[in-house]
């Protein structure tokens, strides 16, 4: 989905009115606020954008539609914060302390939290605990995924009606165990060092140590970049975090995991994003480069056009119901997609592709 510049435009600046309280700047006789809608949709910031868009020239029966959407994002928002709360409580009560990632902890870094588009509730346990919180969650009454995901991957599902929770025993898991090491280091001491509580509730939730939520919310960002898309939301919540955190994040020590992981150029290429477009001051992101303005554009350009973790690429809007064809189109897709992303990141996403490829073809083999 290619994006006019006009529409790219009046989105852009509706956002940043949304996060920095700012006039948005709207062109004299523009229009097409459908498009706009829909692209804040696919980007999962209808919430934000949605609520300054009540207040522009769009039709009656667009701002109806919007404020609908708008008012369940708040719903929700309020429902995952109840959830996140009961969970937090029988987790500690049956002494398995948790670590909030993402989602909620990062929207209270927001002007108005309850506008940010929620997901789902990730906690993290780690590998002693792991097991037990099962056995928790079970006894609460939630839908929980069958036990032998206990044993394979990183973490399991536990659901709350319509309310999905993630336990994590790994914050994340790199394919390549130079880059793994680094990072379980990394995640080891931040999840246990420096934790920042929060109240929901009226429980207090504890999220990450500043300096390595930093780098743990880019890195998810980065890697669903490299594979299959992200929207302006995850943008968004690095970027509030790092403005809200600022005095607190350690530079020096967040300098050495992204050189360590060879993350820095990716980081401060994407940290142009949030300069030039997002509208975050230049002194507030840490390593801030000018040179690395030259790939603001294509980054941006692939962002919108794809879709909050690609939405809007053709292997997803045009899915059939052939296992083996799909799995043929992904493959097609994922050569597409890296020919240009080898432009723009070439080391990250040629290792990344390799472990697509190879992981890929060992699921097709087993038929997963």
């Amino acid at each position: 989905m290619e994006v006019e510049k006009n529409i790219q435009d009046v989105f852009l600046s509706l956002l940043r009115s949304a996060l920095w309280g700012v006039p948005a700047q709207i062109p004299d006789g523009f229009s097409d606020w459908r498009s706009v809608a829909v692209l804040a949709k696919s980007q999962s910031v209808l919430g934000l954008v949605g609520e300054e868009l009540m207040s522009c020239s769009a039709p009656k029966e667009l701002k109806a539609k919007v404020r609908t959407l708008v008012m369940r994002t708040v719903m929700t928002h309020a429902k995952l914060n109840s959830v996140l709360a009961e969970v937090t409580a029988a987790l500690e009560k049956g002494g398995v302390p948790s670590v909030l990632l993402k989602g909620q902890g990062i929207a209270a870094y927001y002007p108005k939290p309850e506008l940010r588009q929620c997901g789902d509730i990730d906690l993290y346990v780690g590998q002693n605990e792991y097991a037990r919180s099962y056995e928790i969650l079970r006894q609460t009454g939630a839908s929980m995924e069958d036990p032998k995901a206990l044993t394979v991957g990183k973490h399991y599902h536990a659901s709350y009606g319509q309310v999905e929770v993630e336990v994590h025993r790994y914050t994340e898991v790199y394919p390549f165990r130079k880059y793994d090491d680094v990072y379980q280091r990394a995640s080891d001491a931040g999840m246990t060092e420096g934790l920042v509580p929060m109240s929901f509730g009226g429980v207090t939730v504890a999220t990450p140590e500043d300096t390595f939520n930093a780098f743990f919310i880019f890195s998810h960002l980065f890697h669903h970049f490299l594979t299959s898309g992200i929207g302006l939301r995850q943008f968004c919540d690095w970027m509030m975090l790092l403005s809200a955190r600022k005095e607190e994040i350690d530079h020096e020590r967040l300098a050495k995991i992204l050189t360590d992981m060879d993350m820095m150029k990716p980081w401060q290429a994407f940290g142009c994003v949030l300069v030039e477009h997002l509208g975050l001051p230049a002194s507030d992101f840490p390593f801030y480069d000018p040179a690395e303005n030259s790939r603001v554009e294509k980054i941006l350009s692939r962002v919108l056009s794809e879709g909050n973790f690609g939405q809007e690429r053709d292997v997803v809007t045009k899915r059939g119901r052939s296992y083996l064809l799909n799995k043929i189109r992904s493959f097609i897709g994922h050569i597409t997609r890296t020919t240009v992303l080898l432009r723009l990141f070439p080391r990250q996403a040629l290792r990344q592709f390799c472990h697509t490829l190879t992981s890929g073809l060992t699921k097709t083999k087993n038929g997963l």
